[in-house]
């Protein structure tokens, strides 16, 4: 059975699909700084400086914070502010922090920045290594993104439930993640102005494929993009 259906006055009801791009092990990651770690921003009383604190997309958040703060102190007596990994560790800095450097690097820590701490400010603060790259201003690379998504083992069973008797119209509405799609796609989604001027190819039975953007934090954008077999691809305000 499809998810929804789309009532019209004049001809029968349209099947809708609801799925989504989504890198489930990087949310449930996100949901458990959030729900355990205060959102990834919490007190260090060894340390003297506000430390922003880079790590990969799914580090180990429970050994992370048992062992961060300790290695970063170190770092922090020496008198170093600033962490890049793989590229200052050298022989000059004697094997305590030369320790705490690799430490860091296997806690998935890629960069570490401090800063003298304000009052009431907390001491560690953890900012995830999102999807970057480069983007060329156009929404081609949402088409291409779209061909591949429709055309993968996950959309299989999404297409067939589309498949009604009856029915002039099937609609696939799609949660694109940060977490899983390309920086180019994601990039394209986010930006009002952006809508691709290629067609996709929708698998038969779709005829229309609707794209939401979904931005760490928020559950979409202010916009989406939809397609349309007949009319093309169009740009909307989620709130319509």
């Amino acid at each position: 059975m499809y998810d929804l259906k789309i009532m019209h006055a004049d001809r029968p009801a349209a099947p809708v699909e609801v799925t989504s791009d989504v890198d489930s092990r990087t949310v449930s990651t996100l949901s458990s700084l959030t729900k355990n770690y205060n959102k990834g921003l919490w007190e260090a009383p060894p340390l003297q400086h506000l430390w922003l604190v880079q790590v990969n997309k799914n580090p180990r958040l429970r050994h992370l914070w048992q062992h961060l703060e300790s290695n970063l102190e170190v770092l922090e007596n020496a008198g170093i502010h600033v962490f890049e990994s793989g590229i200052w560790m050298h022989d000059r800095h004697g094997e305590n922090i030369i320790a705490a450097a690799q430490n860091l690097c296997r806690l998935g820590v890629e960069s570490a920045h401090s800063r003298p701490a304000v009052e009431g400010a907390p001491k560690i603060a953890l900012v995830f290594n999102q999807n970057w790259g480069s983007w060329d201003g156009s929404g081609e690379d949402i088409t291409t993104w779209v061909n591949d998504f429709l055309s993968s083992p996950r959309c299989e069973d999404n297409i067939k439930k589309l498949t009604v008797p009856g029915a002039t119209e099937a609609h696939l509405a799609v949660f694109a993640h940060m977490s899983a799609v390309p920086w180019s796609v994601w990039r394209g989604l986010l930006d009002s102005s952006v809508v691709p001027l290629t067609r996709p190819s929708l698998p038969a039975p779709m005829t229309h494929i609707w794209i939401f953007p979904a931005p760490w934090g928020s559950p979409w954008g202010e916009s989406a993009l939809s397609f349309d077999s007949c009319k093309g691809w169009r740009r909307f305000e989620t709130s319509e």
